[in-house]
């Protein structure tokens, strides 16, 4: 399901021409971005895992910028791997016993550990080394001074010169970027122009104590937030049947946007059913009662 795709279904459901002045481009891919992250959010249909090598007496550490939440539990508790030559699963624990614990000492194997808010990375700023056209509402923003570590797909950008905003949507290498621009004059670069670019926030993994070994490995089993579609030829990462309770969703959001929460209400059902119908096809493994996670027992440190 592309950006076109969709943008087709979403005006038929509600009823617009294609040359509508009441869908907003930016506000439907918007929408439609919101509606795939409650998609993955509900169904898991999107996973991914991270190994994090351990530094000594260090207790936090960045996630992937697409993580969205962890999925795999025992015993209703969600767990991750820690891995120093013999595999332990450590279990999440909420930030307040922590804090009020306060353990310090480093340990062989950390007790537990918790998910945080990261640092915002800082904003980007420079201007363009050579013109890239817009080609299917997307285009390329090259400046062969930059440094583009710190940006994922999702980060906002904004091209000063000509006015217009819009979502990073893939990396290439550290100085070349794929964009959406919507609102400006050109909605394009041309050599020369000035942006700013805000990477987006991230997570970090906290481990509690920390760990008094380095080279360890931790891994995280994470449920990963796709990558944005903003222009007609980008796809998301589902099967085409889903398309139509990423538009019915996208609807929704419209309808209360029209304040008309009735009618969006109605959509909304239509929405839950679809979720639950893509849940029980995509995730068969994860109904209740059918979760059996064979774990090997927890080694107790000292």
């Amino acid at each position: 399901m592309d950006g076109l795709d969709l943008k087709r279904r979403l005006r038929e459901l509600m009823n617009e021409d294609s040359d509508s002045q009441w869908l907003d481009e930016r506000t439907t891919f918007d929408f439609l971005f919101e509606a795939a992250i409650a998609f993955v959010d509900r169904t898991h249909c999107l996973k991914n895992t991270q190994e994090i090598t351990t530094v000594a007496d260090q207790t936090d550490y960045n996630l992937n910028p697409d993580f969205l939440k962890l999925y795999l539990k025992k015993d209703g508790y969600l767990f991750i791997k820690y891995d120093n030559g013999y595999d332990t699963f450590i279990y999440w624990k909420d930030y307040e016993r922590i804090i009020y614990e306060n353990q310090t000492t480093s340990v062989t194997i950390p007790d537990s550990f918790t998910i945080l808010d990261a640092d915002l990375p800082s904003q980007i700023a420079g201007t363009t080394t050579s013109a890239g056209a817009s080609t299917g509402g997307k285009s390329v923003l090259t400046d062969t001074a930059a440094d583009f570590t710190t940006v994922e797909p999702g980060s906002v950008v904004h091209n000063t010169t000509d006015g217009s905003s819009g979502v990073v949507v893939s990396k290439t290498s550290t100085t070349v970027l794929n964009t959406s621009l919507f609102g400006g004059t050109a909605d394009d670069w041309s050599s020369s122009d000035a942006y700013i670019i805000q990477p987006q926030g991230r997570m970090k993994l906290v481990l509690d104590p920390p760990p008094s070994e380095a080279g360890d490995t931790v891994t995280v089993y994470y449920v990963q937030r796709p990558d944005p579609v903003y222009s007609d030829y980008d796809v998301y990462r589902f099967q085409n049947q889903y398309a139509s309770a990423l538009s019915k969703y996208a609807f929704w959001l419209y309808k209360y946007r029209d304040r008309d929460p009735n009618f969006g209400d109605a959509m909304y059902r239509y929405w839950e059913s679809s979720i639950r119908k893509a849940g029980e096809s995509l995730n068969q493994g994860l109904r209740p009662g059918l979760v059996k996670v064979n774990m090997r027992k927890k080694r107790t440190n000292g």
